[in-house]
């Protein structure tokens, strides 16, 4: 299948598949085009004649530091056809106005205001195709007096809350180790970019939809929000180690090869779930009494508060798990916990999320070739849509790969204009 395709190996075609869309985006909005391509949008991938710096990002595959194996670059733009252009020069600035007049959407992620100061920004656009959507995604949005400020994930994770519930409480907190700030901007992006075409496909109106990652991490603190103003009072990083209602439960354990994850609870959300465990344990260790004869499904919310005492139950349970689990691999764990209905997860290993067999009977792994190797394995579809299938995309494209298809066979530039653009690198 190549990059142009909109239909799938099953036939269907892709949600998006009527739109263009033109990605002016760095690693900080690389996902919101491959999201809207995975739906079927045709993306063009816009970079500087000298190629995307992102695409000396690590990993790189086979350790191959160079510009065409950055691991990143290859999954984040898959199914993109990639031109090179110059927008700071008059003649790629014209170029791309030619290119707008018959897109759909723009999605970007420069600095606010550099596209407005070389006569490319919203309303220039506008202009020129009153219905284009534009999407920008920067560190802090376009306005406010964070605007313009640098926005590595470092600060985003400071600043969005996240690094004070990561960590370790007697310890400073840590964000997590991989990037996620710009992930959370990007994905919003790819949302507010199909929004705004289904308002634009309505009404015949564009927008520019303003997409601040800092807000977009900010919604991925999930329950802590709600807690200064339900319970006056923020919630506090707990390294591995959960708080409810006053009692401290562990939620990471050891296992004999490796780690699995439990909610501990007692009531009816996980008394049951405790009870099974001493049933399985009964099999293997002894059981402190103690712990045998608290009635765990009476032991919810309400009756820690009536006595604060008993939420240290909950703290000897875990400590007598430190040496339940060890005693058996994860998989086994895992296995009793189905059948006997036990609350836990196996913590997974990336080897482990590639034998996953839940992800391989979904399909979610695919091969993609590459001219000079071996078809190499991707993460694949994300969901599963009945009429409208997630789409597989071509591998990546090297610098300026669709320049003639896209500026001579798209555009009408000629043959002998195409060859001067080139020699004076505006492409």
């Amino acid at each position: 299948m190549n990059s142009q395709s909109k239909a799938t190996s099953s036939g269907t075609v892709g949600a998006l598949a009527p739109y263009r869309i033109l990605d002016l985006t760095d690693h900080r909005g690389w996902l919101a085009g491959k999201m809207l391509g995975d739906l079927g949008a045709k993306i063009i991938k816009i970079e500087p004649v000298d190629g995307d710096p992102g695409r000396h990002r690590g990993p790189f595959f086979e350790d191959k530091a160079d510009a065409d194996h950055s691991l990143k670059w290859w999954f984040f733009n898959q199914g993109k056809r990639g031109v090179s252009l110059n927008l700071e020069s008059a003649e790629g600035k014209a170029l791309f106005e030619k290119m707008v007049a018959s897109a759909d959407a723009v999605i970007e992620s420069f600095e606010p205001g550099w596209l407005d100061s070389i006569g490319l920004g919203y309303k220039n656009l506008e202009a020129i195709n009153p219905k284009i959507v534009m999407t920008s995604i920067t560190p802090f949005g376009q306005g406010g007096p964070h605007a313009g400020f640098k926005g590595p994930d470092l600060i985003l994770a400071a600043l969005c809350g996240t690094m004070y519930l990561c960590g370790d409480p007697e310890r400073p907190p840590v964000r997590i180790s991989i990037p996620q700030g710009y992930m959370h901007g990007a994905a919003e992006g790819a949302v507010s970019t199909t929004m705004g075409l289904y308002h634009a496909r309505s009404t015949g109106v564009g927008q520019h939809a303003d997409v601040s990652s800092q807000l977009a991490y900010t919604r991925a603190l999930m329950n802590a929000t709600p807690f200064p103003k339900l319970e006056n009072r923020s919630l506090k990083r707990t390294g591995i180690w959960t708080e409810s209602v006053g009692s401290f439960r562990r939620v990471i354990y050891p296992a004999k090869d490796g780690y699995i994850t439990m909610m501990i609870n007692g009531g009816m959300l996980g008394g049951k779930s405790i009870e099974a465990i001493f049933e399985w344990a009964k099999e293997t260790i002894e059981v402190p009494e103690k712990l045998l004869n608290t009635d765990w499904q009476g032991l919810d919310a309400a009756a820690i508060i009536q006595d604060p005492k008993k939420g240290l139950l909950f703290t000897e349970l875990s400590e007598w798990l430190m040496d339940f689990y060890p005693l058996f691999d994860k998989e086994t764990i895992y296995a009793e916990a189905l059948k006997r209905r036990i609350l836990l997860a196996p913590v997974s290993t990336i080897a482990d999320i590639c034998e996953d067999e839940q992800l391989i009977a979904r399909g979610y792994f695919v091969d993609v070739k590459h001219e000079d190797k071996d078809a190499v394995t991707y993460p694949g579809p994300w969901a599963k849509m009945s009429e409208t299938e997630i789409q597989v995309g071509a591998r990546a494209p090297h610098v300026g790969e669709h320049n003639r298809e896209v500026f001579v066979g798209e555009l009408g530039v000629s043959e002998v204009e195409f060859e001067r653009l080139v020699e004076t690198r505006i492409i």
